[in-house]
């Protein structure tokens, strides 16, 4: 019906929930199934929320077996996740999740109430439900007689954690009571002893989901390393797959770029391997790579994966899914900062806008995903409108009052959903306070940079990349346009100082901060050390060039290495 265009009949059969949940369990034509699903989604179906509805209407009746029940709204609440409708299946696994806790607290109960919160945290996460997934994350705790403040008191390793859930769950290390698992990648065969393992894995890898949204991301990376040190030879390739992306872009935002390295590229390499590379899941781990690498100032590189996971995701979910509207954005901000020299920012602005254009079809007007999107498209504006020359172009102040609607509308959304303390706070007090430095609105912009700087410091430590960020970003206003040259020769140091600690020699930030300090330095008239910086910056430009005529690897060259062999590497270099 796909291939023939026949969208109106596939979706009369697709919205019967009799039809569909075979469909689920026939695991070999996933793939396909989403692409069905979304085809006809796109052609006016409202197909997740028809059976979204017709699942819970199915829960009302109290003729239906419990555990039939229970295991439809793991594998349909799990298939809207994937694909991209979270409010939908937050519904069916919040009903699922009730049904859970309505039967005798059995282990097998519990357990299958733990599936139903992995997959709640993942879709709550994504969704910015944060209440709700810290709801969900306190019930999980609980199930499992962890205390709350588990990230601070439990000692990292396999070992503490299984002990104290087999204990909480009565199974002395052992499956005694078998659980039905859902997910196609767990019903392959192996011994049920590494079932409870697997789980707690995805568990613990969730939670670590969860604190990296809410931008903690030392919660993030303490739950990352628990969630690897789980895995084992038989854990299912999915999972392996979930938690070294999560691990990996842990270890990213800790500067861990070693670790991060090696367990990205296994992500992408195993993900290859096992679904290969039209599926979802390669590109939602091509995503992560990407993220690796803008990271380490490999922006070409980041740009060509990027291109190629949005490739991958259109083939799948179409034009008008979340999925699509992510990897629009994280390539749109790629390609900003690839452009930055050039000016060439109009690709990046026409990724940043069908971006908002998905997202605000798709959520409510006042969601926390617009905000992410708003920032990037705010940051090209605003360098689009620097580019124009006086006089040229009658939109330039437009445009730099569109940057400025678009930063405060994310930096409001960031407020309601995190408040002022926390990290994704900072940075849209950091980009209002370099685009009132372009409208020069001068004092504005320093009580926005000492805002975000006071808040990373405090979240994050004094030498955190960010904190360099903000630090250099001020360095810039007081040298160049409020005379303040000695306050801006001590921040470029400091931020230069920090730049080379992470990021070695051959960091893209380190030319503004050299270029900062020649002007200083004329300033002041110490021309020696203006003369110092500009070889510093002649020697930069060096090896940038050098850079560039290094052999980047290709996509796909990624090598898949034994997870004994990972987990040893990983954990004797931390």
């Amino acid at each position: 019906m796909l291939e023939e265009k026949r969208l109106c009949i596939l979706g009369a059969e697709l919205s019967e929930l009799e039809i569909f949940e075979r469909l689920l369990r026939f695991s070999g034509a996933q793939l396909r199934l989403l692409q069905c699903f979304q085809a006809v989604i796109e052609h006016g179906s409202k197909l997740s929320a028809e059976l979204s509805s017709a699942y819970l209407a199915r829960c009302e009746q109290s003729s239906r077996a419990r555990n039939s029940l229970i295991h439809l709204g793991l594998r349909l609440g799990g298939f809207l996740n994937e694909a991209g409708w979270y409010a939908d299946a937050q519904c069916v696994l919040v009903r699922c999740r009730d049904i859970c806790l309505a039967q005798p607290q059995t282990t097998h109960y519990k357990r299958l109430t733990l599936e139903c919160c992995h997959r709640l945290l993942n879709t709550q996460s994504v969704y910015c439900c944060f209440p709700a997934a810290a709801e969900t994350y306190k019930l999980a705790l609980k199930l499992l007689d962890l205390p709350e403040d588990t990230t601070a008191q439990l000692p990292e390793g396999p070992i503490a954690i299984s002990e104290t859930c087999c204990k909480a769950l009565q199974t002395d290390g052992v499956d005694n009571d078998r659980l039905e698992y859902t997910d196609e990648e767990c019903c392959t065969g192996g011994e049920r002893v590494w079932g409870m393992s697997a789980l707690l894995a995805r568990l613990c890898k969730e939670i670590s989901a969860l604190f990296f949204v809410r931008c903690d991301y030392s919660a993030a990376y303490a739950w990352g390393m628990r969630a690897l040190s789980l895995l084992t030879p038989d854990t299912p390739p999915k999972i392996t797959i979930e938690v070294l992306r999560a691990c990996g872009t842990a270890c990213v935002v800790k500067r861990r770029f070693s670790s991060a390295g090696l367990l990205v590229r296994q992500a992408v390499a195993l993900a290859r391997l096992v679904f290969g590379p039209q599926h979802p899941r390669y590109a939602a781990a091509l995503l992560d790579y990407g993220f690796y690498l803008l990271n380490i100032d490999s922006i070409t590189h980041s740009v060509q994966v990027y291109e190629e996971a949005l490739s991958t995701l259109r083939r799948v979910f179409g034009r008008s899914s979340l999925h699509v509207a992510t990897a629009q954005e994280d390539l749109a901000y790629a390609l900003y900062v690839l452009e930055y020299s050039s000016g060439r920012f109009y690709k990046a602005r026409d990724h940043a806008e069908r971006a908002i254009r998905i997202i605000e079809n798709l959520v409510p007007p006042d969601h926390l995903l617009l905000a992410s999107a708003k920032r990037v498209k705010a940051l090209i504006l605003e360098e689009i409108a620097l580019d124009t020359p006086a006089g040229q172009d009658m939109r330039e102040p437009s445009l730099l009052e569109e940057s400025e609607a678009l930063h405060k509308a994310a930096l409001d959304l960031s407020m309601m959903a995190f408040g002022e303390k926390n990290v994704q706070t900072a940075k849209h007090y950091g980009n209002l306070g370099r685009l009132y430095q372009s409208m020069q609105k001068f004092q504005d912009a320093e009580t926005m940079h000492l805002k975000a700087i006071a808040i990373k410091e405090e979240l994050l430590g004094a030498e955190d990349y960010e904190v360099g960020l903000s630090v250099g970003h001020l360095a810039s206003l007081y040298n160049y346009h409020m005379n303040q040259h000695t306050a801006a020769e001590k921040l470029y140091l400091r931020s230069i100082n920090i730049s080379l600690k992470l990021f070695g020699e051959r960091y893209s930030g380190l030319e503004y901060d050299y270029r900062g300090l020649v002007h200083v330095f004329t300033q002041l008239k110490r021309h020696d050390r203006a003369h110092h910086y500009n070889g510093l910056l002649q020697h930069w430009h060096d090896l940038r060039e050098q850079s560039k005529a290094e052999q980047q690897p290709a996509i796909g060259d990624e090598k898949v290495i034994p997870l004994e062999e990972l987990q040893e590497k990983f954990f004797s270099t931390r």
